[in-house]
């Protein structure tokens, strides 16, 4: 019974701006979305109420990537893309990766890597998000991106 009751999801978005490119440009090697670069649950473990102490485990549902404009914008210039999670004191963690972009796409759904648990990053004063990419250029105009990010977090209610 408790099983579901234990367990919080928790979303994080951010966007970032690839600029348009010419063939002067160097290639990017990371999409940078401002958001990831500072992650505080504590609001969001309060709005639940639950603390940072009452944290178990937490683990990566879902990274999503999407083209939000131009509307007629593609992933092509991205060949790949790989995710990490740090925070002082921890090693940089693997979270999600696409190894193979596909022709044309608009949304990626990135692979998640299974069984990494985010708890000592989650729990730390400030986490990050952060990318390396293989691309293959830039894109013709300026194209924004926005990542979303679901977390399940387990958390310690007492009498379960």
């Amino acid at each position: 019974m408790c099983d579901s009751l234990d367990n919080i999801d928790v979303e994080v978005g951010g966007k970032a701006v690839v600029q348009a490119g010419t063939i002067l440009d160097d290639l990017i090697a990371a999409l940078d979305f401002d958001a990831f670069q500072s992650i505080d649950l504590s609001t969001e473990f309060e709005n639940q109420g639950v603390t940072k102490d009452d944290v178990d485990a937490v683990h990566i549902v879902h990274l999503t990537l999407r083209i939000e404009s131009p509307a007629d914008g593609s992933f092509d210039f991205l060949t790949s893309a790989s995710f990490f999670a740090a925070t002082d004191g921890q090693p940089r963690v693997l979270i999600a990766k696409l190894d193979e972009v596909p022709r044309g796409a608009r949304e990626l759904s990135m692979d998640v890597v299974e069984g990494v648990d985010l708890t000592p990053y989650v729990v730390a004063p400030r986490m990050t998000i952060t990318s390396e990419a293989r691309v293959s250029g830039r894109p013709d105009e300026e194209t924004t991106i926005t990542a979303d990010v679901l977390l399940d977090v387990d958390v310690n209610v007492p009498g379960c």
